[in-house]
């Protein structure tokens, strides 16, 4: 683990990041010695996870997975634990995106994930996509993808508090598949140095390893539904109301898309918008003629609201060949 000697503050912190990421390592150790319970469902377990806190692309992967098994003939569920749910709702932000966009997708979100799955099996459920699971070590996964931002895969190198990785690199020995996001960026070269990296801390060098980018794929208009191309955004003014891991990439995205933004509103991760908040973003774009403009998943908090805005929503690209349907268990 990295010491970050630049940040008087981090530095202060690395011991207790030493001391969580040994926790994290022993509390594996006992998974993989056998000592603790492991729940098994009778169907396929496809894990989505990541290394570090934030957001690494996950919600577009398993929306992008469930319709690839829907194509393959099977019913996909999702299981999840639905952080930042609001009380007495059937689903969080990720999980109401995902209902959107997937009708027919069968979800279950429940911190007991093997009493989740197991209501998921009930329902017809045949392959069951495990949201965010990498370190939820007692439901068996077949299958453990690792998404890592190409740009920056392990953070600055140390643990939580003094660090982004929620558990040593080591940790990706138990991978089977790994998806570079936002790898677009990236040089040829340092692309191939990036996954050599990652499949010499796996201590596997047949490791399965895709780049991939989620990218803008359109813009839809709320309350309205209407879906517009992203050409349509070219050379608008446009106001941001975020609340996400990474409110910085979202601002990057739309000023790739040539939008101008003239005001930002940033939350934090997983905050519910009050109406006071919404109103206050949709004045300042209305004073600045500028669009008002939100994630997908933010648009999921916004539910039936009568404030108009733009969501610019988002797909898993891959840049070169898709991994094939067997890689993922299908």
């Amino acid at each position: 683990m990295t010491v970050q000697h630049g940040n008087p503050l981090r530095q202060a912190l690395w011991p207790f990041a030493l001391l969580y990421g040994a926790c994290a390592a022993l509390r594996n150790w006992t998974f993989d010695a056998g000592l603790r319970t492991v729940h098994r469902l009778p169907v396929p377990v496809v894990s989505i996870g990541n290394l570090t806190v934030g957001g690494t692309g996950k919600t577009p992967t398993v929306a992008w997975l469930c319709q690839l098994a829907r194509a393959r003939g099977k019913r996909p569920g999702v299981l999840a634990r639905g952080y930042g749910r609001a009380p007495g709702e059937s689903l969080n932000d990720e999980g109401l995106m995902l209902q959107r966009r997937l009708p027919w997708l069968v979800q279950e979100q429940d911190p007991d994930r093997a009493a989740g799955g197991a209501r998921l099996v009930q329902q017809g459920v045949d392959y069951v996509v495990l949201d965010d699971g990498f370190q939820h070590r007692a439901l068996h996964r077949d299958l453990d993808v690792v998404c890592l931002d190409a740009t920056l895969p392990f953070g600055n190198g140390s643990c939580l508090p003094s660090g982004d990785l929620r558990e040593f690199r080591s940790g990706l020995a138990r991978a089977g598949l790994v998806l570079l996001t936002r790898a677009s960026s990236l040089e040829p070269g340092l692309l191939l140095a990036r996954q050599a990296r990652v499949r010499e801390l796996a201590g596997r060098s047949d490791l399965p390893i895709h780049a991939c980018e989620h990218g803008p794929s359109d813009v839809q208009l709320q309350p309205s539904g209407a879906v517009l191309p992203l050409q349509w955004l070219r050379g608008k003014p446009a106001v941001l109301l975020s609340a996400i891991a990474r409110p910085q990439s979202f601002r990057t995205t739309v000023e790739a898309l040539g939008v101008e933004v003239v005001r930002e509103f940033r939350h934090r991760d997983h905050h519910r918008f009050t109406a006071a908040e919404v109103s206050a973003a949709a004045g300042a774009a209305a004073a600045a003629s500028a669009l008002l403009l939100v994630t997908e998943k933010d648009d999921a908090r916004l539910g039936a609201s009568a404030v108009e805005r733009h969501v610019l929503r988002i797909d898993l690209q891959f840049l070169g060949d898709p991994p094939r349907p067997a890689e993922w268990l299908l």
